[in-house]
């Protein structure tokens, strides 16, 4: 009888494993192509008619085991009609809480230029545009290269895989549903950046060899360290004359990077001698060349800078930190008199 009773026991306890482990398995994504379809829920749509809708056009493994987990969170009357965004690669449990908060939300909102990658990703947050728990800042270059998927960019083709987004989140007003697949997000970003990015840029890129990728980084720089538009062909000059010559760049935008957006410091803006010896993969002023990548999302103007830079006979500047205005000098005992004068 024992036996029995322990043979009983063991089959069920095996049961009940292999049920919890499907159970969760068939929560799982339905697919990993990113796709995204407009799911529609009418008034008056009970839950079991929804989980399998859902399971018809193949947005969750088993409808049953959806059914199953809306019980277990008391939302099975508690969904939502309407349209709804729904992406492949969501899982089961993402796509419930979608319907549990409600139907596709418009909203507007314009990107300024010189945003970086994080402002940006914390407007889409709070604007609720953003699926809970996905983040622009997980996505990668390499994530936009594979030419059999719907997500290639032929601009990345050359670009380094494991850089992130920064630089090719285009400045511009756009509109976007609430709880949008990451990487839809993105998708709507670097479609813009393909558009805005014209042919004649591309064929000025072409006819001096170029590197897309160190052009964007550039421009990234120029839109952060120039705020007046007539200034920026200028100072792309000198940052190319300065780049073939091996001098240091020194651009202290990079430093502000490093500290805002790399560091997360405090205070971030304001920069000391000290800051100019920050080890970093960005900081221009110890390293020669460019900082590793984009520091910071460039629009139009300072993209046509970098592509047109202006040849003068000037090899620094410096901005005038009350007037925005840029002051030119040809050596560097002219721009330490300008330095002396205009950030004591």
């Amino acid at each position: 009888m024992k036996i029995l009773i322990f043979i009983s026991l063991a089959i069920f306890l095996i049961g009940s494993i292999f049920f919890i482990f499907v159970f969760h398995y068939q929560l799982k994504p339905a697919s990993a192509s990113g796709a995204s379809t407009i799911f529609t829920i009418n008034k008056g749509s009970g839950f079991q008619k929804i989980a399998e809708d859902l399971e018809a056009a193949h947005l969750i493994r088993s409808a049953a085991s959806f059914k199953l987990y809306l019980l277990l969170k008391g939302w099975a009357d508690k969904l939502k009609p309407g349209s709804y965004e729904i992406s492949s690669n969501l899982g089961a449990r993402q796509i419930a809480k979608l319907l549990f908060k409600g139907p596709l939300g418009e909203v507007i909102i314009t990107i300024p230029e010189g945003w970086t990658l994080s402002m940006i990703e914390k407007k889409l947050k709070e604007e609720d545009v953003l699926v809970e728990e996905q983040a622009l800042s997980h996505l990668k270059i390499g994530d936009f290269q594979n030419k059999n998927s719907g997500d290639y960019f032929s601009f990345f083709e050359e670009a380094p895989k494991n850089a992130g987004l920064e630089g090719f989140l285009f400045p511009d007003t756009y509109r976007f549903y609430k709880n949008t697949n990451v990487l839809e997000v993105a998708k709507k970003f670097l479609g813009n950046f393909e558009k805005k990015f014209s042919a004649e840029m591309k064929a000025e890129m072409e006819k001096h060899s170029l590197d897309f990728y160190k052009t964007v980084t550039m421009a990234s720089m120029i839109e952060a360290e120039i705020p007046h538009h007539g200034d920026r062909p200028k100072v792309s000059g000198i940052l190319w004359k300065r780049l073939k010559n091996s001098i240091p760049l020194q651009v202290d935008a990079t430093i502000i990077y490093i500290k805002c957006e790399v560091k997360k410091l405090n205070e971030c803006r304001n920069i000391t001698s000290g800051d100019l010896k920050l080890v970093s993969p960005y900081n221009t002023y110890l390293k020669l060349g460019l900082p590793v990548g984009p520091i910071s999302n460039p629009g139009l103007s300072a993209l046509r800078a970098a592509l047109w830079p202006e040849e003068t006979d000037f090899w620094f500047y410096l901005s005038n930190l009350k007037t925005g205005e840029t002051l030119f000098s040809k050596t560097s005992e002219e721009h330490n008199l300008l330095k002396a004068k205009y950030l004591r």
